[in-house]
């Protein structure tokens, strides 16, 4: 599923960083089959209330999982799934937390990570799964980012799926058409979307509408003037956001804008038309995760004219910003049914089973990704491998609040529609941060 589809930020953003009414004071309530359902455990058979933002393809898919599975003559599953597909971080996040505050939560449910999971971890509503990844060896099994995406505090409390890296996708007739090379270096960078345009290519489609598509350059662009290290203290909060690194990476967004190495009128573009600019060569560059294969083929265009390469730094390739998709345990789930799931994600998380499915575009298996040698395999082991040597931050929509990336994407419009100064986001900036702690 494409990211755009599933991250969609509007008026009711703010519903998703509502605080979940205490646990302890709403309690949980067992649901009206529980009796049943304790007769089929003792049969050594266990159903699961599944909640995901997935549509009908992904879970017919999640079903054949749990055929495969139960076939292996182990403990029989069940998943019980429903969905709230297409809605998004807008609506699914405050959907769940109806359910935990009307005391019926999910067994499990799927989610992102960072400020859209945080909720459901600091009001106790899931279980760390330090247990499952101490007896399953799951930290040399999962990529090392995607725990790390997963884990609040230390602990790892997802089961992550997939691992999104964000590199730049390019179109190869394109550049062979400005006789230009995939650049290693941002002043490379700059130089080959100069003669681009020279060439008359528009260098990169990043749309402003829903917010997302252009925050992806800016945070790039974050990362090579503020270094990794100031990088990770601003999405936590930990320093003041109004110093000169900030006030410089918003110069770098205004000149890509005043440049025109935009799509002209990106500030009134939604996703899906950048997306559509980018597919059908009206643009030559695009930062887009591994969904941008999806992109491509559904366009109709030739998947073997379009590349990726890591978005460059200073000295050479940075680090990639991303995010994991996970699958959190509420904290009524405990003994025999909890050891039933564990075995069940500790299969499904095995290459064997990665390979074989590989959902949706993306994993978060160490040597999970099929092993063909199509274009679209291909492409899937160098994004994958970019994460890996290259390192990741959290994508900014997840490690910021809801509310406070909804004040920055005003922000992005307001500096790149030449409406505010640099040097005057950088310091809103910090105002909206500094009233976000509190």
């Amino acid at each position: 599923m494409s990211r755009r589809s599933f991250l969609r930020y509007g008026a009711g953003a703010a519903a998703s960083a509502v605080v979940l009414p205490s646990l302890a004071r709403t309690g949980l309530r067992e649901s009206d089959g529980a009796a049943s359902r304790r007769l089929a455990e003792a049969a050594g058979s266990y159903s699961y209330n599944l909640w995901s933002f997935d549509g009908a393809p992904e879970v017919a898919q999640v079903k054949q999982y749990e055929a495969a599975y139960n076939k292996l003559g182990k403990s029989q599953i069940t998943l019980k799934i429903s969905t709230l597909a297409g809605s998004g971080a807008t609506l699914y996040p405050s959907k769940i937390q109806s359910l935990l505050s009307s005391g019926t939560p999910p067994d499990l449910f799927e989610d992102w990570v960072g400020s859209l999971a945080a909720p459901f971890v600091t009001e106790g509503a899931v279980q760390p799964l330090t247990a499952w990844y101490a007896k399953y060896g799951w930290n040399k099994l999962l990529n090392p980012l995607a725990v790390h995406y997963c884990s609040v505090g230390g602990k790892p409390y997802g089961v992550p799926t997939a691992l999104n890296t964000v590199p730049v996708w390019y179109n190869k007739k394109l550049f062979a058409k400005a006789d230009v090379a995939v650049p290693t270096t941002y002043d490379e960078w700059e130089t080959v979307n100069g003669k681009l345009l020279k060439a008359g290519v528009t260098p990169a489609g990043e749309a402003a509408i829903d917010g997302w598509d252009v925050m992806r350059l800016f945070e790039h662009l974050l990362e090579v003037t503020a270094g990794p290290k100031l990088h990770d203290q601003l999405l936590a909060l930990q320093t003041s956001w109004n110093v000169p690194e900030v006030v410089d990476a918003f110069s770098l967004f205004k000149k890509w804008s005043d440049q025109g190495w935009l799509e002209k009128g990106w500030i009134g573009t939604n996703p899906n038309d950048s997306v559509a600019l980018f597919t059908a060569a009206k643009c030559a560059q695009q930062l887009q995760g591994p969904w941008g294969t999806l992109n491509i083929t559904s366009a109709g265009a030739d998947l073997a004219d379009f590349g990726v390469f890591p978005p460059p730094g200073d000295h050479g390739p940075a680090r990639l910003a991303g995010f994991a998709q996970q699958y959190l345990i509420s904290t009524h789930v405990t003994g025999a049914r909890l050891d039933a799931l564990g075995d069940f994600w500790n299969w499904f998380i095995q290459p064997a089973q990665s390979q074989k499915y590989f959902y949706g575009g993306s994993t978060a298996t160490n040597g999970g990704l099929p092993a063909g040698n199509t274009t679209a395999d291909v492409l899937a082991h160098e994004i994958f491998n970019f994460a890996a040597k290259y390192g990741g931050y959290l994508i900014m929509d997840e490690a910021l609040s809801p509310a406070l990336i909804d004040k920055y994407f005003t922000l992005q419009v307001a500096v790149g529609g030449d409406k505010m100064t640099p040097q005057d986001a950088a310091a809103q900036m910090q105002k909206f941060a500094a009233a976000s702690k509190k």
